[in-house]
């Protein structure tokens, strides 16, 4: 075999043993049932997220996100699980990006809900309806900032149903971060039950007790 060959096959070889990390940019689309991504995560610079007294927002989105992938797989769902940095393409039902709000006047804002088409509407509404029962604060109106309606995110997500940036509450608000720091898995938990859901099968993931 000649040499040229023997090189050009180790090489196919070798390409074909590491493929895209979740942080690599590829041509190839990544595909699964959901997207989750913790919002801030794996940053070491530029937009860390909000912070307060009560937390970091760059600690608390991989809580949820990760309590929302493991009640997803559990359930045997496929999840693509990315922090921040993510650049690859994705084919999914649905792709949810987790954060928290901050504000310069701490109680001024609390969940909200963002989305670049109408098409997203009906997941939003659906969202909204879980979430405010146990949620029982302050809500924002859809879209209110542009980071909500033209999240950086977006265009490497394509959906079958929707693509929603969940603003989970206040974390400089102290009635709202107080509410919300003990229970980010439960709110995980309440993340993979809507993505089920919506999927059609809501029973394999209950609803948590919070």
């Amino acid at each position: 075999m000649r040499l040229w060959l023997v090189i050009f096959l180790g090489l196919l070889v070798s390409a074909c043993s590491h493929p895209p990390t979740a942080n690599q940019s590829s041509t190839q689309v990544a595909r699964a049932d959901v997207f989750i991504q913790a919002g801030h995560e794996g940053r070491s610079s530029g937009k860390m997220g909000s912070t307060s007294q009560f937390g970091r927002e760059i600690d608390w989105t991989p809580v949820v996100a990760d309590a929302a992938t493991h009640y997803l797989r559990q359930a045997g769902f496929s999840v693509i699980r990315a922090d921040a940095n993510w650049k690859q393409k994705t084919d999914t039902d649905l792709a949810l990006f987790i954060h928290f709000d901050g504000s310069a006047n701490p109680c001024a804002t609390g969940a909200s809900i963002g989305y670049d088409d109408p098409s997203d509407r009906p997941a939003a509404n659906a969202w909204k309806r879980l979430y405010s029962q146990y949620f029982r604060y302050r809500w924002q109106q859809d879209n209110f900032t542009k980071n909500l309606s033209q999240y950086y995110m977006f265009k490497h997500t394509r959906t079958r149903d929707a693509e929603l940036v969940l603003e989970l509450g206040a974390i400089g608000c102290p009635e709202q971060a107080l509410w919300l720091r003990p229970r980010l898995p439960q709110l995980g938990q309440l993340v993979a039950h809507f993505a089920a859901e919506r999927m059609g099968y809501g029973n394999r993931i209950p609803r948590p007790q919070m």
